[in-house]
């Protein structure tokens, strides 16, 4: 059983006293360990017995103040302390189940969303399974992570059919499975993250709805250049601008915005209509 939140209030005054004594043990090698406060959580577990939820859960606080932090001032980041923590974390409390969903998000989301380390967030979520064998919320993060992270829709589809047998485990599994085994079009993908908006909470409501308004982008940035391929076949050459691509009935909108509100950005040399890389549904691949 957790603590309750008034309880954790007033343990909190403990964490510094907490890290004093680690930082005593650590020595010249402290400041190099300060993200991680310590290297393990038996060495945690032997400085303060019987507060290991707690513990487990500033350690959480931690892996997502870390992830945010490094996400915003240092999109360049490897984040190589996120799986320590989250290890840490899991290690105290094997039963936080949010660690391990929102902590295989943290480790796969492609740059600069999140570390890019699918295969770490694959590990995370595999041993999720194991501590909590009876969620069938983590099985379906398992199965959606084999398919959009791994790509491996036969996996992802035995993940699934494996977790109706839970107890509670909704009777679209089977639909969502089959629609694994239909590969990674843009169809199937907007009706398994759509499902899982619907289920989540927290980070893995916003990831979701973040992936949602990606496919939206992609809707309408490969509408575009259809059109814009129109134009040229009639014309031999590319529109000017968007503008011109409106005024002769190619599309209504001149200046299209993405989901975000940011507009998208024309390149008339290219004939390409791109996600601007100011917006934050910008990645890499899709240019």
């Amino acid at each position: 059983m957790r603590l309750p939140a008034f309880v954790l209030a007033l343990l909190i005054p403990l964490v510094p006293l907490v890290q004093r004594r680690i930082d005593a043990r650590q020595g010249s090698f402290a400041e190099r360990a300060r993200p991680l406060f310590a290297d393990s959580p038996e060495r945690l577990r032997r400085l303060v017995p019987g507060f290991e939820l707690l513990l487990a859960d500033v350690y959480w606080l931690r892996a997502v103040q870390y992830y945010g932090s490094e996400r915003v001032f240092n999109p360049d980041s490897s984040y190589e302390n996120l799986r320590p923590l989250i290890d840490i974390t899991t290690a105290l409390d094997p039963r936080l189940e949010l660690a391990y969903r929102y902590g295989a998000i943290f480790l796969s989301e492609e740059r600069p969303v999140g570390a890019g380390k699918p295969e770490q967030g694959l590990e995370v979520l595999e041993k999720g399974v194991r501590a909590l064998p009876d969620s069938w919320r983590l099985r379906w993060d398992l199965g959606a992570h084999w398919f959009f992270y791994l790509k491996d829709p036969k996996r992802a589809a035995a993940v699934l059919r494996g977790a109706k047998s839970i107890p509670g485990a909704p009777y679209w599994l089977d639909n969502l499975a089959a629609r694994f085994l239909e590969g990674d079009d843009r169809n199937s993908a907007r009706e398994i993250w759509r499902h899982q908006y619907e289920i989540g909470e927290g980070g893995v409501r916003d990831n979701a709805l973040y992936n949602l308004q990606v496919l939206d982008a992609l809707d309408v940035r490969d509408a575009y250049n259809a059109a814009i391929e129109r134009f040229r076949s009639a014309s031999g050459r590319n529109p000017s601008s968007l503008r011109e691509l409106a005024e002769v009935g190619y599309v209504r909108e001149p200046a299209p915005r993405d989901p975000t509100g940011v507009p998208f950005v024309y390149d008339a040399k290219a004939g390409r209509l791109r996600i601007a890389r100011t917006s934050r549904l910008w990645r890499s691949k899709y240019e």
